[in-house]
């Protein structure tokens, strides 16, 4: 059964996410075996940035698989912000989210979409099935934690080659998983609910 909308909270493995801050980014680690995620205190830091795969160790730097030809993965991901003002997408903006994340289609039909939007208004799909990708960058009521916000703004850091260390089938899984069982297996024996996949995604990028 589709679990769209769950938060599973009752993980007992699930590990718990601290953050320490730091002046623009804080540094996010992820319970025993699941691996550092990233830290960014400002731009002039992002040569030092310690950026991770879900299934990294918790020793330094990121696994060998990750990197090419001794040359350590991209670390540059952006925000949901930026990628809501961005001009310059990797993919047509009106990408439907279905074209790259499989949801199923709601009973009701879509809600009608406006030609314009005053300012501050947007269009509200009311279901992951009916949104575009830009849809999602404005938060949805339907997407809790904000996880389809920060799958989105992760797929545009991967296609315009701003991230290196997670593949199109990385986040395809950590998103089916978590519709088909109501959490996300980062490496075995760790489990994370809908809102510890939002704050791994969300503390990849940029603010």
């Amino acid at each position: 059964m589709a679990t769209e909308n769950q938060d599973n909270d009752k993980t007992d493995t699930a590990p718990s996410l601290t953050e320490r801050g730091a002046a623009r980014r804080r540094l996010t680690k992820v319970g025993l075996g699941a691996g550092i995620i990233a830290t960014l205190e400002s731009k002039s830091a992002m040569a030092d940035m310690v950026c991770r795969s879900p299934s990294g160790s918790l020793s330094n730097g990121l696994a060998a698989s990750h990197y090419k030809n001794g040359a350590a993965p991209a670390c540059e991901g952006r925000s949901p912000g930026y990628w809501k003002n961005s001009s310059a997408w990797p993919v047509a903006r009106d990408m439907l989210f279905t074209a790259v994340f499989y949801a199923a289609p709601p009973p009701m039909p879509a809600p009608p979409r406006a030609a314009v939007y005053k300012h501050g208004d947007y269009y509200k799909p009311g279901s992951y099935y009916y949104a575009r990708l830009e849809d999602l960058l404005h938060h949805q009521d339907f997407d809790r934690n904000n996880v389809g916000m920060h799958l989105v703004a992760a797929f545009l850091n991967f296609r315009s080659g701003k991230i290196g260390f997670l593949t199109l089938t990385d986040l395809q899984t950590m998103w089916s998983e978590l519709q088909s069982t109501g959490r996300y297996s980062p490496t075995a024996g760790i489990y994370w609910d809908n809102r510890q996949v939002a704050n791994y995604l969300a503390s990849i990028h940029e603010p």
